[in-house]
Parts: C-alpha cells; sequence; structure tokens
C-alpha cells in the first residue's frame, strides 16, 4: 500500500459510560476498561482526556488514555465511530485514571 492511502491511527483506551438523568454522562457500575483505535472513516476530533465517543455498536465510551498505533497493527483494534462534544468530568473517572 503506497503512503498516500495510509492515515494516522491511535488507540484510546477508554470505559463505557451512560447518562445519569440529568442527562450527564457518568462510568458504568462495574465496567472495566477496553481499547479501541481511530478508522479511516471516523468522524470528528479527539480534544481531551474525558471525552465521549460512540462505538461502531452505538456504545458510549469515555477517553481515559491514548497513545500512538503503527498503521500495521490497526487490524487488531476495533475502530470507533464518531467524537462527541460530550465530556466526562476527571474526578468521575478518576478511579481508572
Amino acid at each position: 500500500m503506497s503512503d498516500s492511502k495510509k492515515y494516522d491511527t491511535q488507540l484510546f483506551t477508554g470505559v463505557v459510560v451512560e447518562q445519569d438523568a440529568s442527562g450527564r454522562y457518568q462510568p458504568k457500575t462495574g465496567v472495566t476498561p477496553n481499547v479501541w483505535r481511530t478508522g479511516k472513516h471516523t468522524k470528528g476530533k479527539f480534544k481531551q482526556i474525558g471525552q465521549v465517543f460512540l462505538t461502531e455498536k452505538g456504545q458510549a465510551i469515555a477517553v481515559l488514555n491514548t497513545e500512538k498505533l503503527a498503521f500495521n497493527k490497526r487490524h487488531n483494534y476495533s475502530s470507533l465511530q464518531r467524537w462527541t462534544s460530550q465530556q466526562v468530568s476527571l474526578e468521575l473517572l478518576k478511579d481508572w485514571l
């Protein structure tokens, strides 16, 4: 594959979140972190830790950590679908950070 077909890939560790009665996102009880990656068709941009993205299955995930991912390793991880403008408070994520 030529370099012109490559795109930046990043790996994101995150935890499943759900909305409370006020519509704010908070970590779901009893969940463990997992990893996802950016894909060629990922919509939006990553801005900061705690930002919420949606998986291809529609799950809301809050970012705990990010790291570079080698392009040739991208198929080892599921890609995320799109970034949202929603944010989870770092205070609520402190148990995972």
